[in-house]
């Protein structure tokens, strides 16, 4: 063989060498890009410590009720001087009209009746002479009778020029002046009803519907102005429809009046609801729970090789954070809390909030 020829024998073994060489440097890179992936999650713990939950809702102080206050009677305004915020108790004189003509009218009726009943007096004992008919004293006793109910008729249209608090409550609104004609009916005055602090809170419906009084603790409420202070609420009443964008309901509490602190409706509160402890409840974050095709819930439950099982679970009550697991866990396990959506059946998964404490430890 030429020298040539050996030349060319040389660079084609050197050519198939370099090109096994860069076959396998590429297996090699499509190896690392097959790498399994590990699904970043958040992790929860099934608990069972039995310690009470506790919700806080934002409040807003109401009135008990509002109501433009109005005369029965119409006339000229004689007495009006209550102020726009004023607070005033139940009774307080909130204004008066100029009652000479009611009293003028008592007065005739009084008048008449005392006529009549000495008219009534003679009939009667002619009646018994036999000089007059039975029928003309009946006639003297209805006529009696009717001026007496004149009477009580002009007394109560007296007693209603003077207008008066019905509850406790503040001014907080005037609709006329002072020594304006007013008609019956028409406002004189708006009150609002501040016998109690009421407030009015928005509650999930998830939490309405599952909850019960067994399971409330306590519901307390505070304010900002008063530091360190916590005040008992209780339970008024519910509207039972619910608000079409945010699906809540409102929930009114109640609670008695402080002494020496005013709290007007419009202002604001912080309501705590604390839950019964229940121990050996299992429990496990709401945000955990999946349902499958035909309804049925479940979590993803991560064993230790931190690869997820669909473990069908049975619920019970939930306060809107966390639901009551009736079977399907025990007590320590880890579970999928956030993240699950596109997980499978043995997906390996890492709680991605460790992931971002060692990023942050080293500096990335």
């Amino acid at each position: 063989m030429t020298l040539t020829g050996n030349f060319r024998s040389l660079s084609l073994v050197l050519f198939f060498a370099a090109a096994t060489s860069l076959t396998g440097c590429g297996n090699t890179k499509d190896d690392t890009e097959q790498k399994e992936r590990q699904w970043p999650v958040k992790v929860a713990q099934v608990s069972n410590s039995g310690t009470a939950g506790v919700r806080h809702f934002a409040g807003q102080v109401k009135a008990v009720q509002a109501l433009d206050m109005s005369f029965q009677v119409a006339g000229k305004l004689g007495k009006f001087s209550m102020q726009e915020g004023q607070v005033i108790s139940k009774g307080t004189v909130i204004a008066a009209l100029d009652d000479r003509d009611y009293r003028r009218q008592v007065r005739e009726a009084k008048v008449r009746v005392e006529l009549l009943e000495k008219t009534l007096e003679r009939q009667r004992s002619l009646a018994e002479r036999k000089i007059i008919s039975v029928q003309a004293l009946d006639e003297a006793e209805s006529n009696y009778d009717l001026a007496k109910v004149t009477l009580e008729n002009a007394q109560q249209q007296l007693s209603y020029t003077t207008l008066r608090a019905p509850f406790d409550a503040i001014v907080t609104k005037r609709l006329v002046e002072n020594h304006t004609n007013v008609k019956s009916g028409e406002g004189i005055v708006r009150l609002q009803d501040i016998s109690e602090v009421r407030i009015q809170i928005s509650v999930p419906e998830n939490l309405l519907a599952t909850m019960d009084r067994k399971q409330v603790d306590s519901v307390t409420a505070t304010f900002e102005f008063l530091p360190g202070e916590e005040f008992a609420l209780e339970y008024r009443e519910l509207q039972a429809e619910a608000n079409k964008v945010t699906q809540t309901y409102l929930v009114e509490l109640g609670m008695p009046r402080p002494q020496q602190v005013q709290i007007y409706p419009g202002m604001t509160a912080r309501v705590n609801l604390k839950l019964n402890a229940a121990n050996g409840t299992l429990r496990i974050p709401l945000s955990a729970v999946q349902t499958n095709a035909e309804g049925a819930p479940f979590v993803w439950r991560i064993n230790e090789e931190q690869r997820v099982t669909q473990t069908a679970v049975e619920l019970g009550r939930t306060d809107g954070e966390l639901v009551q697991v009736v079977s399907g866990l025990l007590a320590d396990m880890q579970l999928v809390a956030a993240g699950g959506q596109h997980l499978y059946e043995g997906a390996l998964v890492r709680n991605y909030l460790q992931r971002a404490t060692v990023d942050a430890q080293a500096g990335l």
